[in-house]
């Protein structure tokens, strides 16, 4: 790229004007031109001006001065580095950009440039965020412009800047380059915003879990389907592979589960069942409310749930996992620990409930088998906000 080129440039005369430095051949004007050339390639690579390892310095101290140098030099470093990381193939060079981004700047630097860039957006679509909360229930924050209410965009940027290892630590164990470009736009958007990149993310050949690329299943798979509904997923499963073994579908909210029975009846060894799960047994509580897509395991409520783990509730071997329970997959995946050591079942979960859970949950499983393979696709059609992205560890 030209632009690499002008800053290699750039970076030969400044290593030519350090050495100068050292040997006390320039004055301080000399050297706040220099600072102003380290903050535009600031701003060129990293969209900031300084970066958050960076800071002041008394360059009439012979000492400071020095230490100046020093990190004059180690700057240098990081945009060669930086350099070769983006002339790499675009998947991975727009990772390099992200990781790079959250890694050498200064979280509130960004929260503010986000919140800049959003106000920035036409107002009609502005407007269409002030629906987040009713839309997407499980989003703890908001976006409010009319309030200067970003606590949203202040909780993804701190995620991101204090988890930024977990980033590339997941990227690098996405089996695909798909999972990657999906991965990266899925957290770019955070602080971008780009409807059309986002929605470009969609699946469009295979259903929201059943990727027939990634997901191989015939007549001798145990599935287990939690948080049934209706028994869509179900459904969709056999409409997808035809044959299984056993389907067990849990459903919480008795409303739903009671259109989850009927739905089903005709399949045979199609079980559904009136439990939560999570780690630990006990008692917990659901509202059924209309909107039974959305509800989870609550300390109080309207309705007893019994809640088990699936390693007590489930003898036989499992071989298919499916989880989208509102925020408690990793309380599930605990929960099936034994059966993931033993059977290796391949998963397929939700992980957009909490911003972490998009790396914590690929985490939490390779902790217990480090042999899975990892993948991720988008289902969020016509979102403004992303979710149902799915991992997939097979």
């Amino acid at each position: 790229m030209r632009e690499f080129e002008q800053i290699n440039a750039v970076i030969k005369t400044l290593q030519a004007v350090i050495e100068a430095m050292k040997e006390g051949k320039l004055g301080l004007k000399n050297v706040e031109d220099v600072k102003l050339t380290v903050a535009e390639i600031n701003k060129i690579l990293y969209h900031a001006e300084m970066l958050k390892f960076q800071r002041e310095y008394n360059l009439e101290n012979y000492g400071e001065y020095m230490a100046y140098i020093g990190e004059l030099e180690g700057m240098i470093k990081i945009w060669q580095q930086t350099i070769l990381r983006r002339s790499e193939i675009k998947t991975d060079a727009e990772f390099w950009g992200i990781y790079e981004y959250f890694k050498y700047v200064d979280s509130e630097t960004i929260y503010q440039a986000v919140v800049q860039h959003f106000m920035t957006l036409p107002e009609g679509l502005r407007i269409e965020y002030l629906s987040l909360p009713r839309r997407y229930t499980f989003l703890q924050n908001k976006i409010d412009f009319t309030k200067g209410d970003f606590s949203l965009v202040k909780q993804h940027v701190n995620m991101m800047s204090k988890e930024i290892e977990k980033y590339k630590w997941l990227y690098n164990h996405m089996a695909d380059n798909r999972s990657k470009a999906v991965l990266n736009g899925i957290v770019r958007y955070w602080f971008e915003f780009d409807l059309n990149r986002l929605h470009n993310l969609c699946e469009t050949v295979f259903s929201d879990y059943y990727d027939l690329d990634i997901l191989k299943c015939d007549g001798n798979d145990v599935m287990v389907d939690l948080g049934a509904f209706i028994g869509d997923s179900v459904l969709d499963f056999i409409s997808t592979y035809g044959k299984y073994k056993r389907i067990y579908a849990y459903e919480i909210t008795p409303s739903t589960y009671q259109t989850l029975v009927n739905n089903v009846s005709e399949y045979s060894d199609v079980i559904p069942v009136n439990k939560g799960i999570s780690n630990s047994k006990g008692i917990m509580y659901v509202d059924d409310v209309d909107n039974g897509a959305g509800n989870k395991l609550l300390e109080k409520g309207n309705t007893k749930v019994e809640v088990v783990t699936l390693d007590d509730d489930i003898k036989e071997p499992i071989s298919v996992i499916k989880m989208d329970i509102e925020g408690a997959e990793k309380e599930a995946v605990l929960g099936a620990r034994q059966h993931i050591e033993k059977d290796k079942p391949k998963l397929l979960i939700s992980s957009y409930h909490f911003p972490e859970d998009i790396f914590e949950i690929p985490e939490l499983i390779y902790n217990i088998r480090n042999d899975y393979r990892f993948y991720m696709r988008f289902n969020g059609h016509g979102g403004i906000w992303p979710c149902d992205y799915v991992l997939f560890a097979v």
